[in-house]
């Protein structure tokens, strides 16, 4: 009996002793996603491939869950944020944890495959920080971090690891400097031999300042995307400007593209995007938008023109973005934009030298989006009730690299094809919303030309908890 009363003491006397702990704050959200996909290749007559997204392959209607449980905590100079995360398409194999719980689509047999996609439970995103100065911010971990989420999305947005610095040099002078490897030695397969350290690397350096001017943020940025895998080193150099001035909120947005492969070829490409948002009431906010991507007029040469960012982000930008709109699915089987893009990087395979999943081919068409949309809080209809809806007209910028589907030489039209989204969501409490989400891709004659005349569709409900 001493002895145990000698051990509580000492257990007190060191706890009253050590540092105070910080409380931790436990989060957490659950969607549930009965989804169905049809005609992504634009040709009724034909199977869909396995159509990708964040829980692997899918073709037709499935069922999705996307699950996370988080937890942060936070003092005077640091913060740790951890969220823990499974996306997987609900089946007995995931709900029992088997082995394979995705598909995937081998062009090449024409077959498919059942893969790991989503099976795991883990730490999706984790954010550690400690501010030394002001001016001076330690950040690490893999989080959403973005060049230009704020306008066109064109370059990168994305959660990535990363190590690196950020502050606040002036009262309106703000930077980011970080360093992301995408990947190291990723590519790597057992009992392959070992050719270098480097030779499946993937690494990008980056900077981007903040000057608040007025109403406006004018902000350049650069990226240097040093891709091993890929065989390229590119420089991007760009200018995001976001702000607002009576009623308007314009957005504008230019990065170019500068570099090189190790064969010599040279990457040289254009993309921009300006759009502007109207405060018209409550109900309706109207917006008007133009995305641009340069296209490569000729796959032959050793000058390679098409766009290729670093991630694509247009899903997830202010005025085009909608997560699940139709365009920002996987239409690598047609039109040629991977999941979360809306640039037809995976259009034409030849000179990749990044993009989604390192997918992106520098071959490629390029695009002009003409994009006319609006949202609104109909709350005067019933309470917590809103929408956003749009209309997207797509044109390629260069059609030469791109063939007929009856094998003739005539030229591919310009003309895509045109898509419209409407969502509507409805917030029953704090913790509980519906969501739904139609969208079609009704193909022009550019993608009429190389795939059919069929309108891909897709209808989305998200039943979503917060907590």
């Amino acid at each position: 009996m001493k002895r145990l009363l000698m051990l509580v003491a000492v257990l007190v006397a060191v706890a009253l002793a050590a540092p105070s702990w910080a409380a931790i704050e436990f989060f957490g959200t659950a969607k549930v996603k009965p989804t169905y996909f049809s005609n992504f290749d634009l040709n009724d007559k034909d199977d869909d491939s396995a159509i990708g997204t964040e829980s692997g392959g899918v073709v037709g209607g499935h069922l999705r869950s996307e699950l996370r449980f988080g937890w942060k905590a936070a003092g005077d100079r640091w913060s740790v944020k951890m969220i823990a995360e499974t996306d997987v398409i609900m089946t007995k194999n995931s709900a029992d944890h088997g082995d394979k719980v995705g598909v995937s689509y081998d062009a090449a047999t024409n077959k498919y495959a059942t893969t790991d996609d989503g099976a795991d439970f883990g730490i999706e995103r984790v954010e550690l920080l400690y501010k030394f100065a002001p001016s001076i911010e330690l950040q690490t971990g893999w989080d959403i971090r973005a060049l230009d989420i704020k306008s066109g999305g064109l370059l990168y947005g994305d959660d990535h690891p990363f190590i690196g610095f950020r502050g606040q040099l002036a009262e309106k002078t703000k930077y980011e400097l970080l360093y992301i490897p995408i990947q190291n030695v990723g590519g790597a397969k057992d009992g392959a031999d070992v050719i270098s350290d480097e030779v499946n690397d993937w690494s990008v350096y980056s900077l981007k300042i903040n000057q608040q001017m007025g109403g406006f943020n004018v902000s350049p940025f650069f990226a240097y995307s040093d891709n091993d895998s890929r065989e390229a080193q590119v420089m991007y150099y760009g200018l995001e400007v976001t702000g607002k001035a009576g009623l308007f909120k314009p957005s504008f947005e230019i990065v170019a593209a500068d570099g090189e492969f190790d064969s010599g070829a040279d990457i040289s490409s254009l993309a921009a995007f300006v759009g502007v948002e109207m405060d018209v009431c409550k109900a309706f906010t109207p917006y008007v938008a133009l995305r641009y991507t340069q296209g490569d007029d000729d796959a032959s040469d050793d000058d390679v023109e098409g766009w290729v960012g670093i991630t694509d982000i247009g899903r997830f930008t202010p005025l085009m973005g909608m997560d699940g709109g139709i365009l920002s699915e996987d239409l690598g089987q047609s039109y040629g934009a991977r999941l979360y893009s809306y640039a037809p990087e995976g259009a034409v395979g030849s000179n990749p030298y990044g993009g989604i999943g390192n997918g992106g081919f520098g071959d490629n068409p390029g695009s002009i989006v003409a994009a006319l949309g609006a949202k609104g809080d109909l709350s005067s209809i019933a309470d917590k009730l809103s929408y956003k809806t749009q209309v997207f007209m797509i044109w390629y910028d260069e059609t030469d690299n791109l063939n007929q589907l009856d094998g003739s030489t005539k030229d591919v039209d310009d003309y895509a094809g045109t898509t419209f989204d409407f969502q509507l969501k409805y917030a029953l409490d704090a913790n509980f919303s519906i969501d739904y989400i139609f969208g079609v891709l009704v193909p022009g004659d550019g993608l009429e030309d190389q795939y059919g005349d069929d309108t891909a569709m897709t209808n989305c409900l998200t039943l979503s908890w917060k907590y």
